[in-house]
């Protein structure tokens, strides 16, 4: 279609003028001007770029924000809030773990919701409180931590869904694959805490 276009434009040096789209009537041609324009026989060949731009080379990420201040305080901070959260989170598995042994979907269902709105709300503390370079990695092993726990609540809401029998039980064999994994996660976040230390 470029190729057609090109060739119309393109003047020839034995075509005749091409009448003017405006002859002395208006928009009609002069009556004089009878030549048509001609498109060639043979396709004008079109200029293929020979070099493409290389790819541009990526940014370099954006570095995680750090906390300001005495990194003791903000540490200590980190600590006390993962220790508030032991009883929470005790609590949840309590009640989830009750209502998986009684087989009841509806409670199974209440429990995993109320795990997902605590993951939710420790996620954003997280997001709000920055580490400080010392305990950077035990700030990120919380973070993985609760995405596994989420995670594991996500299925038990699968499960209370899946109505029961085989679609039941494949439900909620990914539930305890998911609440291994997030009991896998909790035990490496203990790990990386104990290593942790934070000084002046």
């Amino acid at each position: 279609m470029m190729v057609a276009l090109l060739a119309m434009t393109r003047p020839r040096p034995d075509a005749a003028p091409a009448p003017s789209p405006v002859g002395s009537g208006g928009l009609i041609p002069a009556a004089t001007s009878t030549a048509r324009p001609t498109v060639p026989l043979t396709p004008i060949p079109t200029v293929v770029p020979t070099a493409t731009p290389g790819p541009t080379a990526p940014r370099p990420p954006t570095p995680a924000p750090r906390a300001t201040g005495d990194p003791r305080l903000v540490y200590a901070e980190f600590l006390l809030r993962v220790n508030d959260d032991r009883s929470t989170v005790e609590g949840l598995n309590r009640a989830l773990a009750a209502a998986a042994d009684a087989q009841d979907p509806d409670a199974v269902r209440i429990a995993a919701v109320a795990i997902l709105d605590f993951v939710d709300s420790e996620r954003d503390w997280l997001r709000e409180h920055p580490p400080a370079d010392c305990y950077a990695k035990a700030h990120g092993s919380a973070n993985d931590m609760l995405e596994a726990y989420g995670l594991a609540a996500d299925r038990f809401v699968d499960w209370a869904a899946s109505g029961g029998g085989l679609a039941g039980l494949a439900a909620l064999g990914e539930a305890v694959d998911a609440a291994q994994e997030a009991s896998d996660a909790l035990a490496a976040f203990g790990r990386v805490l104990e290593a942790t230390t934070c000084q002046a």
